[in-house]
């Protein structure tokens, strides 16, 4: 998991607010490349939904659904205790991820796919909660970062071609975290990429912790 290698892309997920105080999440691949969008509680019940409207659930469990510009959107299901739930809209099984100071995500079948370890560098820094994602073998897939202050959106970028391929930092709001950043080391399966893309949610949406550093 050397830092040296470089990445050849990332995928960074900005948090905002829609009127009805629900979190959301849009996700690009480059600057004007948007891939998707995750909405808090977007399949959630009526309760459930009217305490993120009157402002008591800023962020937490629930379903919460990211819809791809193409593709089938995906329902990431933060829980307590319990491992997160990847569905799809019809209820049919993605894969499920378990949290601890070592993460697994498994598909559908239960097969580990994906594991999260702290960064090697350090989990835990005042810009960011840094996480590397690799195999089941070790090998280096991504390092993703859940970003804590505007400059935690910087981590990682130095390696890329264009240090500002994504633009300036943005504003600063009032949410639990700024957003996600991933940096891809491989091309990822599309199981992978759900994997990695139900993280991101399940972190900074459903505030759920990965790692030791977020614990």
């Amino acid at each position: 998991m050397a830092d040296e290698q470089r990445p050849i892309g990332a995928i960074e997920g900005r948090l905002a607010r829609k009127l009805n105080n629900a979190l959301t999440m849009t996700f690009r691949n480059g600057p004007d490349e948007p891939i998707g969008q995750a909405v808090q509680s977007g399949a959630d019940g009526a309760g459930r939904k009217l305490g993120v409207l009157f402002g008591f659930k800023n962020g937490g469990t629930g379903v919460h659904v990211y819809t791809p510009t193409v593709g089938l959107p995906l329902h990431v299901e933060t829980r307590d205790v319990e491992p997160a739930l990847l569905t799809r809209a019809d209820g049919s099984a993605v894969g499920s991820i378990e949290r601890g100071p070592t993460c697994v995500g498994r598909d559908a079948s239960g097969r580990d796919v994906l594991r999260w370890v702290d960064h090697p560098d350090g989990a835990d820094t005042f810009e960011a909660f840094r996480l590397a994602v690799t195999d089941p073998g070790g090998e280096l897939l991504a390092h993703m970062n859940v970003i804590r202050t505007l400059a935690g959106w910087s981590l990682g970028r130095e390696l890329l071609e264009d240090a500002i391929w994504f633009g300036h930092a943005g504003q600063s709001l009032k949410l639990p975290f700024l957003g996600t950043s991933v940096q891809l080391f491989r091309d990822l399966t599309p199981i992978q990429l759900d994997l990695v893309l139900g993280s991101c949610i399940d972190t900074a949406i459903g505030l759920r912790p990965y790692g030791t550093g977020m614990g």
